[in-house]
């Protein structure tokens, strides 16, 4: 929690605050709640400002306080998160998670005066995404004779019941998740990132899978030549041996030589929320009343950042559903995780392929990679976390 002071004339305020004391449901001109944003089906981003200037008088905290239950924020016995981010311009934001999946919630912003006296303002609230999934299996080209269809979610793994599944929605993601314990730290230039100090029993982003590494599910470097394909496993009802995973080739062929390579993706933000790298069938049609934008947000001259998905292009829960029945495929942006560390969640995907890297044999192998201005791929320590999509032939 950060401490600051507020400017002398202030005082007055903290001086009458018994009688703001009388009535829970009231507001203080000192704090503005303001706009939810990036809200997913188990997460959003919650902004407060305080209007007043900032000296070394009163201490000072901020924070914002919320529940599902309206009354309860009202009568201020909701959860209360605390900022952590400096202020810009007096303007501060929250990260809520572990949030129910179509749950409205309401909030409220807030400031922690002296140690002992809050002040809220107004009552606000945003809706968390459904996690009903649309998903229609369409036909990709993977090389000039191969189509497959994709999963209809990431791949995950339970630890306590040691069983695989698929997310429940294209747009399912675990991000920091991933680990226990540490601090979570919200950056709108760099994604969400969390250092841990242990595995979280549900994952969903692996090391790379070898015959001495459990399928990537460790958290330390390893090393190991013979890869085991996550597809092995029983997903789900599906039996072991359904799914498997892209090689390189096929990934590149993919992304970049089956023919309209180039219009058949680009980067979205689903509901400003979940960002990642739409791909879409080889025999695409948009539904009706949409308008699909290809490729990627164009910003040589300028840094980017998670926000550009969204100003590229976003859809609506709705609209993606409609996408979704058409056959279209959300790689989500779910980061990468270096031991017990997450970053670049909501930033940047990294997803798994079959093949070793030859120059760094029994170290490293390849991956592909997207942001908001562009996909690549690239080859790294097989003791990396990363996404995996599973894919089934045609």
């Amino acid at each position: 929690m950060k401490k600051f002071y507020l400017f002398a004339t202030c005082m007055m305020v903290v001086f009458f605050a018994g009688c703001e004391g009388n009535d829970p449901a009231s507001t203080n001109s000192l704090i503005v709640t303001g706009k939810a944003i990036d809200v997913s089906f188990n997460s959003a981003t919650v902004y407060g400002e305080i209007n007043g200037e900032i000296t070394d008088y009163n201490s000072i905290e901020w924070g914002v306080m919320y529940s599902s239950d309206k009354a309860e924020v009202e009568s201020r016995n909701g959860e209360k998160v605390f900022g952590t981010d400096d202020l810009l311009e007096n303007v501060y934001s929250v990260s809520l998670s572990k949030l129910v999946a179509e749950t409205k919630y309401y909030y409220c912003a807030f400031v922690y005066l002296n140690g002992k006296q809050y002040k809220f303002g107004k009552v606000k609230s945003f809706t968390t995404l459904e996690t009903k999934s649309y998903f229609t299996p369409k036909a990709f080209s993977v090389s000039a004779n191969k189509q497959v269809t994709f999963s209809p979610g990431n791949l995950q793994y339970t630890q306590s019941t040691d069983t695989w599944s698929f997310a429940s929605a294209q747009y399912e993601v675990l991000g920091t998740d991933n680990v226990t314990g540490g601090s979570v730290v919200s950056d709108l230039e760099e994604g969400d990132s969390k250092e841990g100090d242990a595995l979280a029993d549900k994952i969903d982003l692996f090391g790379w899978s070898t015959s001495a590494s459990n399928f990537g599910i460790n958290e330390e470097g390893y090393r190991g030549r013979s890869f085991v394909d996550w597809g092995t496993n029983q997903i789900g009802n599906d039996v072991p041996n359904t799914w498997r995973t892209l090689s390189m080739d096929e990934w590149k062929y993919l992304l970049y030589n089956r023919p309209k390579a180039s219009t058949l993706q680009g980067v979205a933000s689903i509901n400003k929320g979940v960002s990642g790298l739409i791909l879409l069938p080889d025999d695409w049609t948009c539904p009706a009343g949409l308008t699909f934008e290809s490729g990627f947000y164009d910003n040589y001259d300028q840094e980017w950042s998670i926000e550009d998905y969204a100003t590229y292009q976003n859809f609506t829960a709705d609209e993606w559903a409609q996408l979704e029945k058409a056959g279209a495929v959300l790689l989500v942006a779910a980061g990468e995780r270096s031991d017990f560390d997450v970053e670049y969640v909501r930033s940047d995907g990294f997803y798994w392929s079959t093949t070793d890297c030859t120059m760094y044999e029994g170290v490293a192998a390849w991956y592909i990679r997207f942001s908001a201005p562009g996909t690549s791929w690239d080859n790294g320590s097989r003791a990396s976390g990363l996404s995996v999509r599973l894919v089934k032939d045609l």
